[in-house]
């Protein structure tokens, strides 16, 4: 990919000012857990080459194992623990060299002591790149997300900018866009903030880009010591490169079919770029300009803005509470990826008009849920005629899966209904209960919502009232013999969904 020209100085200061931003107090706090993993790493070590030598010599067996025995106090401050494991060394390092033994521990801890020293010479701009030089391997921009497949999957992700063509076949690959929405990948999401460096854009270059090249003029400002600026540019270069790809046990793969009962081994990798254009554009709905056309579509009044919509949408869930944690922008769009229908289209005559209905769990709800709540129903029966329960793990997941399934196409079947009575604040009007009506358009602002949605019960009472309909569903024409208890599951399950669905809306508007 062609860099273009960019002012090293605007570079320098972007870096700058975002580590300028981090609270130092973490710096300081990172720094001290490098040092506490040295020494606690070169203890461990000298407990075990000390073993070596308990034979040939009592008297330092039982030293060490006198010095094994004391452990730091419980609470202490890393600095404390810093200070005893360095006690603890110096004492046994000072008796082998009294005793004449393990002379290549000895010049270890003088290699050690000096590396200490310079750590804290460090200033916090090099103690920050140290820190993220540590934890960076797996932090770089990319278009395609590995963990997007599944949240805790080490796999590489990709970025197509790099990887546009194949040169083995002198082939270009296809591609969605020339410039795609960048996403950022990492080991963890307590990691993020390295590739939230990488993300920063400087004129029409990302620092990610310009650091992936090794340059050292980007970099030189921030440190006199010539070797760890070399040492510094070398692993950004590496790490953001991220040439060695690999899977993951986790990741999915399919064998593609070529010629002759030839196959291709491919690895897909879910589009983050593309996924988020699709919900950048699916946000448009709630535009007020398509708010406006809407409203002039119901009173059959001229709109020079088209509306859209997109009608049997349904949502992959990618994490659960931390959505950050598969990757930046799946944070930003609440851990959900839309699916679009693939069907041709199914003409309906019309969506039933909640305006002037007083409950949403009606009949036609029901109709509208049969095949969902069929699955369910079937699997309670199967359940039933084992005598078996299902508190049991595998069965309450699965329990729980069609729960999911259940209130998924409910949402979905709320959309339906807000898409086409397309009136803005219609259920002010309408003789719904209150928390049936914020379930319609959460984004009222009039007092009574206001008041409601301050209150904040609304949402465990429509989950009660889900719960206790969902009961009556799947008793009618069954044998089960459902409970309360029963009632109050379907009710906590929903209310977890309903949050997410709540929150999402929040993200949205």
């Amino acid at each position: 990919m062609k860099m273009s020209k960019v002012n090293i100085i605007k570079v320098q200061n972007a870096i700058k000012n975002y580590i300028d931003a981090v609270d130092e107090k973490n710096i300081i706090d990172r720094s001290l857990d490098k040092i506490l993993n040295l020494y606690t790493e070169f203890l461990s070590n000298t407990y075990l080459q000390a073993k070596s030598i308990f034979n040939q010599n009592i008297e330092i067996k039982k030293i060490v194992s006198d010095l094994k025995k004391k452990k730091v106090a419980k609470g202490s401050s890393k600095q404390e623990k810093i200070n005893f494991s360095r006690d603890i060394i110096n004492k046994l390092i000072s008796f082998f060299e009294k005793q004449e033994v393990l002379a290549e521990l000895v010049q270890a801890h003088r290699l050690l002591s000096i590396e200490v020293k310079n750590i804290k010479s460090w200033n916090k701009y090099e103690q920050w790149i140290g820190w993220a030089l540590d934890f960076g391997k797996e932090s770089y921009l990319a278009t395609h997300i590995a963990k997007l497949t599944h949240s805790s999957s080490k796999g590489a992700s990709c970025d197509v900018r790099y990887h546009n063509s194949c040169t083995k076949y002198n082939s270009q690959y296809l591609a969605t866009s020339e410039k795609p929405i960048l996403d950022t990948a990492y080991p963890n999401n307590k990691y993020s903030s390295i590739s939230q460096l990488y993300s920063i854009k400087v004129g029409e270059c990302y620092i990610g880009d310009l650091l992936r090249e090794g340059n050292e003029q980007y970099l030189k400002c921030f440190t006199r010591n010539d070797k760890l600026l070399e040492f510094w540019c070398q692993c950004f270069s590496k790490f953001i490169k991220n040439k060695n790809k690999k899977s993951y046990f986790l990741s999915k793969q399919t064998y593609f079919p070529i010629e002759d009962n030839q196959y291709h081994l491919l690895l897909p990798l879910t589009s983050s770029s593309l996924v988020h254009e699709l919900h950048l554009e699916h946000k448009k709905y709630w535009d007020k300009g398509q708010e406006t056309a809407r409203e002039q579509n119901k009173n059959k009044k001229y709109s020079a803005i088209n509306t859209c919509s997109y009608p049997n949408k349904a949502y992959l869930h990618v994490t659960g509470s931390n959505h950050s944690n598969a990757s930046s922008l799946n944070g930003k769009r609440g851990g959900r990826i839309a699916l679009l229908s693939a069907m041709p289209p199914q003409w309906q005559s019309k969506f039933p008009s909640y305006v002037d209905k007083t409950e949403v769990f009606d009949k036609k709800l029901g109709f509208t849920l049969k095949t969902e709540i069929e699955e369910l129903k079937k699997y309670l029966l199967l359940i039933k005629s084992k005598s078996l329960s299902i508190s049991e793990s595998k069965r309450n997941a699965a329990v729980m899966r069609k729960l999911r399934i259940i209130s998924g196409n409910f949402f979905n079947y709320i959309g339906e209904i807000n898409i086409q009575t397309a009136l803005k604040n219609w259920t002010i009007d309408s003789h719904l209960p209150i928390e049936q009506q914020l379930l319609f358009e959460f984004n009222r602002e009039d007092k009574i919502a206001l008041s409601v949605k301050a209150n904040k019960k609304w949402m465990k009472t429509l989950s009660k009232s889900y719960g206790r309909w969902l009961n009556n569903q799947l008793k009618s024409k069954s044998k089960l013999s459902l409970t309360l208890i029963h009632e109050r599951i379907w009710a906590d399950a929903f209310l977890i969904e309903l949050r997410e669905f709540i929150a999402i809306q929040e993200v949205t508007l």
